[in-house]
């Protein structure tokens, strides 16, 4: 893997390891923080008026738009400051600070689309190892599993009643907060600053398994924990080597709005017992498809390494 695509022309500027580390732990500390405040003031400061379990259809745009928001605030503006007093410009948003991000380069749509055709092809393996983790690694830890299992029912009830639209245009208000929004800042975020910075202090494919496994621990989800970071590495490996921001960016957004896809129709058409874990762990044509798909994986990944040495 290449040392890096952007040339270290700021090097005395940057941060050491240990200052984006600790820039890093503070901005995961302030984000839940900025949100339980958020989310208190939507309540009027009533804890008994909010519930992850009911929440009162009245307050989805509110907590949708508090959702949005502090991901804006925690994540994509502290990054754009940073970003220009990393190559001393004030303007955060000067072509210079931009490109520091890996943002205003030409994207080639068709590496675009090859990329994006490696985060569907993950989704089989994913889904295995979810399963996986369900019928044996959660039973056998006993009731430590089964409160990894609870705390994951609960939240992805809480983002199901969220993600709930009555219309188009609701629709349409739901891709932007749980598609469009985490992909832009996340990405600002992890990808653009944090392994960028990491990658400039160790090596590139250490920085790439690093910012994964920080994206993985990010979410506060132990039952996702192994299939968020196998989508960090995809992700920061991509960014490693193309140096363009959106392309990450378009991937993470095509991955969220599978997850949304699954959540509107798969759902609603009571589909969900169709990926019922057991019945997949012992399907061979399940595994077929897995097989099938990392194998169209491996061939997707030679192919962008194969674009790139051109």
């Amino acid at each position: 893997m290449q040392k890096f695509f952007f040339p270290d022309l700021f090097a005395q500027r940057r941060p050491s390891f240990l200052a984006n580390t600790l820039f890093l732990i503070v901005i995961m500390l302030l984000y839940p923080l900025a949100g339980g405040v958020l989310l208190s003031f939507v309540s009027g400061g009533s804890g008994a008026a909010f519930s992850l379990s009911t929440l009162d259809k009245s307050q989805l745009p509110f907590i949708r738009l508090i959702q949005a928001v502090g991901q804006i605030l925690v994540l994509a503006l502290p990054v754009l400051l940073l970003a220009g007093w990393h190559i001393g410009k004030k303007n955060p948003f000067s072509p210079q600070s931009l490109a520091f991000l890996g943002i205003g380069r030409p994207i080639d749509v068709g590496m675009a689309a090859l990329t994006v055709g490696g985060i569907f092809l993950l989704q089989p393996l994913l889904h295995t190892i979810t399963a996986v983790q369900d019928h044996y690694l959660w039973p056998a830890l006993g009731s430590a599993g089964a409160e990894v299992v609870r705390q994951r029912d609960v939240m992805e009830s809480f983002i199901r009643q969220l993600a709930q639209a009555g219309s188009f245009p609701e629709y349409l208000s739901v891709v932007v907060v749980f598609a469009l929004t985490p992909a832009l800042c996340e990405e600002l975020f992890f990808r653009g600053y944090i392994q960028q910075n990491y990658t400039n202090s160790i090596s590139s494919g250490n920085a790439v398994v690093l910012t994964g496994f920080i994206f993985a621990f990010f979410h506060l989800s132990a039952a996702n924990l192994l299939p968020l970071a196998l989508l960090g590495w995809y992700i920061g490996y991509i960014y490693a080597q193309t140096g363009n921001l959106a392309v990450p960016v378009v991937v993470h957004f095509m991955n969220n709005l599978v997850a949304l896809f699954f959540l509107f129709f798969i759902e609603e058409r009571n589909l969900e017992g169709a990926l019922e874990s057991k019945a997949l762990l012992v399907s061979p044509w399940w595994w077929f498809v897995v097989t099938g798909s990392i194998l169209l994986f491996i061939m997707v990944l030679q192919r962008l390494s194969a674009l790139l040495r051109r």
